[in-house]
């Protein structure tokens, strides 16, 4: 672009002297002054005519600089939040797969101990959540309603384990919630694909537990998870719901 405004300048130049001699050298007849005061004369002319002209393009130059250093900070602002919000999103995902390992951990403990009118005995992991299944089909057989159910739950979970695991995995849902906002420069989708990623990483039982206590257990843990519009969308999508028993 300076090359071309110097192309320019120069020509304006040509353009002034030319239109002189034009003038005077040929259309009027006049010879070449040997006077140094005719040149003198001649300098301040041409000075006269080229200064506004040199003027004019330097103040073009300017604002064209102006322009320039204007889109560089541009750039460099943008690159700059970029920086900070994958920063942000780094520093977020640590914290975030730290929770979804505790979440594991605590899982690794789980036990269930279900009372005489509920058949009894102790379940571990895996086999207590299969075993609180069936006792739920058998109960939906029976005509039972979510009421029932829910009490049956609380006699169930007298040690709040299925609190325990549901209040865990809301806390990790309301952190990507409040820490991912629209006013921190990320967006829905991007809260989706750490809800999806949630969702994956946690193991299948603990996922149907939290589908359980979501639909049964009044609690503000499972009232959150359910009117999270976002984490539904995610959950639904992959198969799952809070209406599923």
């Amino acid at each position: 672009m300076l090359n071309r405004y110097s192309i320019i300048a120069i020509a304006l130049m040509a353009s002034v002297i030319a239109s002189y001699v034009i003038q005077f050298y040929f259309n009027l007849g006049f010879d070449l002054s040997e006077k140094a005061s005719d040149w003198v004369d001649f300098s301040d002319y041409i000075g006269g005519l080229v200064s506004p002209l040199l003027s004019f393009v330097s103040l073009v130059l300017l604002i064209h600089s102006l322009n320039l250093q204007y889109e560089a900070n541009k750039e460099l602002r943008s690159e700059v939040k970029l920086n900070q919000r994958n920063e942000q999103l780094r520093s977020f995902e640590t914290y975030f797969f730290g929770l979804i390992e505790a979440q594991k951990s605590s899982f690794s403990t789980f036990k269930l101990e279900f009372p005489l009118n509920l058949g009894g005995g102790v379940f571990e992991g895996v086999s207590a959540i299969r075993e609180l299944e069936d006792k739920i089909e058998i109960m939906r057989h029976n005509n039972k309603t979510d009421a029932d159910i829910e009490k049956a739950l609380d006699d169930i979970d007298k040690d709040e384990k299925i609190y325990n695991t549901i209040r865990i995995f809301y806390n990790i849902v309301k952190m990507t919630t409040e820490r991912l906002t629209d006013e921190s420069r990320f967006n829905s989708n991007i809260r989706k694909m750490q809800f999806q990623t949630l969702i994956s990483f946690t193991e299948l039982s603990q996922l149907r537990l939290v589908m359980i206590a979501m639909q049964f257990i009044d609690c503000p843990a499972a009232k959150y998870l359910k009117n999270n519009k976002e984490f539904m969308t995610v959950l639904e999508n992959l198969g799952g719901g809070a209406d599923l028993y």
